[in-house]
């Protein structure tokens, strides 16, 4: 039956092409592109093969989508179909390929025909295609947008052990949403993270902008500072205007912005969705921004006693019109301006008013750099050592690629090739006679990658955990377990490509499998990555993921302190990771995921505890970066940089800074921010915090009582379950001759509950806390660059003689910051606001 009545000749519409229609899958699709005002007008004509299940055809019959999507059996390979959905009139042409596949290399050569069917039939019409294997690129450089599963997923599991729950950060900041989930919850953190998911990635020239528009002369860094101080808008990079322009991330304090510039940011919504007198009202004082530094107007300068509070007025309109742009409540954001007998303020605590420390200034002048005498003293102790490792590895591009058309990434590379008998970690050689991993001597904990077959997406992974802005004795060893028949190896290309980088190894063995596990070392590793490749031959396709769960859930028992990270097929089967019968608080999640799915959330998932830390990643989620290229096309080369899949010369990179109780004198994520950029141009773009299950974090009692009860009636104790378990591994590592030193049961014991979620884009005002873990845009570096200029925590240093000439003491509160830089507002201009706010 074909859902065609009503296909006009003159209708707006765009053409999917899929092998097999899953509702879910479909679902999906629908609600991101329609989540674009531009799309309201358009119809989406389905065009597949396979006949419509009963969810299909009850999909098609919601009032939602029954006029706006149409049904057309055919295949995109015959000229008569394409006819029938008008192929040659669509504005655009998605090809799409089902998720539950066998066989993901044949699915790929069928992407390839339907695409070029369409080239051949109409070649016009722009294609935005969606293919497993990075080798399948090259045969289909004619589209206009390309999404490689392999090449994401991969990368986005390597960078989770460099930047915890980054999948998640990435996942939210591409999903459409008004940032409305988690607002009806009495839970504090589901009211955070939820709202500020609703942050996206959008663009716009600097010279057509509100918000960029004065900050024109001005250096990158003191940009995305003022915009996120004035605005709360996260500038994150720029491209220049010219033939062959790349993106770049972050380039610092050197480069000049221009008015042809286009800038890349991260806010609640964008610019252009502001009515034309709200905007305005944001744009910020001529002829200021290029005479001195910009600072917040927070207090009267004037002996006018009124014109402190408008100001204060205007400063607050501008926080809060991104916001309210939305239509949400943002009583859980509330910035902390509180009214007191001296005025307008920012509030503060009486003891820290006593005590000012200096973060620096952000300038906007352009100043090259100085090693200073702090720099020298700071050059690593290892490298002064006689036969560092560092000694035996240099900065280059890859002599070898895993497939054609990977991109050139400088990584870390060994001089001379290691032997291929060298890489199995489980064989000892003539070159390395070592019986297990312990014997090796790493400095830094090893990651486990278990995957059932090799892959050339796999290459992908290398990269962002070898790449040369990466310090060099951080280097974690990676394991590669490969599910292989006993006796084979992997293809001799692949193990070349893997010996030129340092600190790979592989080994034959299953991930289920206790002996495989200790003989990778799996008591010396902090991370696991379990990726599946195959997917069962299952007649409830829901259940393929069941092996994943599974065995993960094995793991998670016998090493609770290991972070495990997991793909799976389908997102719903989330609940299940890590499940824990007797965890009361984890299982009233799917009470909020209920709600959450009934008020028409697209990620209604995504309170789920092992979702929220970074646990789990589906990669059907890489599907909304496919639907959301059509209107935003910089997105997945925005993305490759930032996840390291690609590099772009002057271009920043993604890490990581862990807050300790000695960097909480900075107090404020505001502060930080001013921190990182005036002192080495750094720009944070979002922190991952853990906190404890308490009842200062958590309002739902936990239900202790009822777990008794039901340990009790089963007759087990968990602590005995515990220690059977710890007795079984070390029985396993005695029989296989290495020390169990490494494994005990105090490391296996479970310490105090806690829970983990992503903050996209912080408040200025949110303060840091120890443990918070801030996700940093570093300025970029040179490939020769020292030690010390790669390290993260760099921009944290407490200055005191010795400073970046990019820096200037300077106290951050109101009361003092007023008698030096603040900005004197005209009465003229305050009565313009208040008469354009309304």
């Amino acid at each position: 039956m074909d859902y065609t009545k009503g296909f006009g000749r003159n209708e707006k519409h765009v053409v999917v092409t899929i092998t097999h229609l899953d509702a879910d899958f479909i679902a999906d699709f629908l609600n991101e592109f329609y989540a674009h005002r531009n799309h309201a007008g358009y119809l989406v004509v389905l065009l597949s093969p396979s006949e419509l299940d009963n969810r299909m055809k009850l999909l098609l019959k919601i009032p939602l989508w029954s006029h706006r999507v149409l049904f057309i059996r055919g295949s995109a390979l015959k000229d008569e179909d394409l006819e029938r959905a008008q192929m040659a009139a669509a504005s655009a042409c998605f090809i799409l390929s089902a998720r539950n596949v066998q066989k993901k290399n044949a699915t790929d050569e069928q992407t390839i025909l339907r695409s070029w069917a369409v080239k051949d039939f109409s070649p016009n019409v722009p294609q935005y295609v969606q293919v497993f294997r990075p080798e399948t690129k090259m045969h289909i450089e004619h589209a206009e947008i390309v999404i490689c599963e392999d090449e994401f997923k991969y990368s986005l599991l390597a960078n989770n052990c460099i930047c915890p729950g980054i999948s998640t950060f990435i996942t939210l900041l591409m999903h459409t949403s008004r940032g409305e989930e988690g607002q009806k919850s009495t839970e504090p953190w589901h009211r955070m993270y939820g709202f500020h998911s609703g942050n996206e990635i959008y663009d716009i020239v600097v010279g057509e902008s509100k918000f960029f528009g004065d900050f024109i002369g001005k250096t990158f860094a003191y940009a995305s500072f003022y915009a996120h101080e004035l605005y709360g808008i996260n500038l994150l990079g720029v491209k220049r205007d010219g033939f062959g322009e790349r993106i770049t991330l972050n380039p610092g304090h050197h480069h000049i912005i221009q008015s042809s510039d286009r800038f890349y940011y991260v806010a609640l919504t964008n610019e252009e969705s502001l009515p034309s007198d709200k905007s305005g009202a944001l744009k910020a004082i001529p002829g200021v921004l290029s005479t001195k530094p910009l600072e917040m107007p927070l207090r009267s300068m004037d002996s006018t006693e009124g014109s402190g509070s408008v100001r204060l007025a205007r400063w607050r309109k501008r926080r809060k019109l991104l916001q309210k742009s939305k239509g949400i409540s943002t009583s859980d954001v509330e910035t902390l301006i509180v009214p007191n007998n001296e005025g307008n303020t920012l509030s503060q605590p009486p003891q820290d008013r006593s005590r000012k420390s200096s973060v620096g200034i952000v300038t906007g002048e352009v100043e090259l750099e100085s090693d200073t005498s702090s720099d020298s003293q700071e050059e690593c102790e290892v490298c002064r050592q006689e036969g560092c490792f560092s000694e035996k590895i240099r900065k280059t591009y890859p002599p070898i690629s895993a497939y054609i058309g990977t991109s050139a990434t400088v990584c870390h590379m060994m001089k001379e090739k290691r032997k291929l008998c060298c890489l199995q970690i489980d064989k000892p050689c003539e070159h390395e006679n070592f019986n297990n991993p312990k014997e090796y001597g790493w400095k830094n904990p090893a990651i486990i990658v278990a995957v059932d077959k090799t892959t050339s997406g796999f290459y992908n992974l290398i990269l962002p955990l070898r790449a040369f802005y990466r310090p060099v004795h951080d280097l974690q060893p990676i394991i590669l377990l490969l599910e292989l028949e006993e006796g084979k190896s992997p293809q001799p290309a692949f193990l070349d490509v893997l010996a030129w980088f340092p600190m790979i190894y592989w080994m034959q063995g299953k991930i289920s499998s206790l002996d495989n596990l200790l003989k990778a070392g799996i008591c010396l590793a902090k991370h696991v990555i379990l990726v599946k490749e195959a997917t069962n031959l299952i007649e409830d396709s829901t259940l393929a993921d069941c092996t994943t769960i599974i065995t993960v859930q094995k793991i998670h028992r016998m090493f609770p302190n290991l972070k495990i990270i997991s793909e799976l097929t389908h997102a719903s089967n989330m609940r299940f990771m890590q499940f824990d019968a007797y965890d009361s608080y984890a299982l009233q999640q799917s009470k909020f995921e209920k709600k959450e799915r009934k008020r028409g959330s697209n990620m209604p998932y995504m309170f789920r505890l092992p979702f929220a830390q970074g646990g789990v990643f589906s990669a059907n989620m890489l599907d909304r970066l496919l639907y959301q290229a059509i209107v935003k096309t910089y997105l997945v080369d925005f993305l490759k940089l930032l996840l390291g899949i690609d590099q772009s010369n002057g271009s920043g990179y993604l890490t990581a800074i862990t807050i300790t109780s000695d960097d909480l004198w900075i107090k404020t994520y505001g502060r930080l921010y001013q921190k990182l950029c005036a002192s080495v141009g750094d720009i944070p773009i979002g922190i991952y915090r853990t906190k404890a299950m308490d009842s200062n974090t958590v309002s739902i009692e936990v239900e202790t009582a009822a777990s008794l009860k039901n340990e009790s009636f089963s007759g087990n104790d968990p602590k005995q379950t515990q220690r059977k378990m710890v007795a079984l591994v070390k029985a396993r590592m005695e029989t296989l001759g290495m020390s169990t030193d490494d494994y005990s049961e105090e490391t296996t014991n479970n310490k105090l509950k806690t829970l983990s979620y992503v903050i996209i884009n912080p408040p200025r005002e949110l303060e840091l806390e120890a443990g918070d873990i801030v996700y940093v845009l570093r300025a970029p570096v040179k490939e020769n660059a020292r030690s010390n200029k790669i390290n993260p925590r760099r921009g944290l240093r407490r200055s005191h003689n010795n400073i970046s000439p990019n820096t200037a003491l300077l106290t951050t509160y109101p009361e003092v910051r007023r008698s030096s830089t603040s900005i004197s507002i005209p009465n003229s201009f305050n009565d313009n606001i208040l008469t354009s706010s309304g």
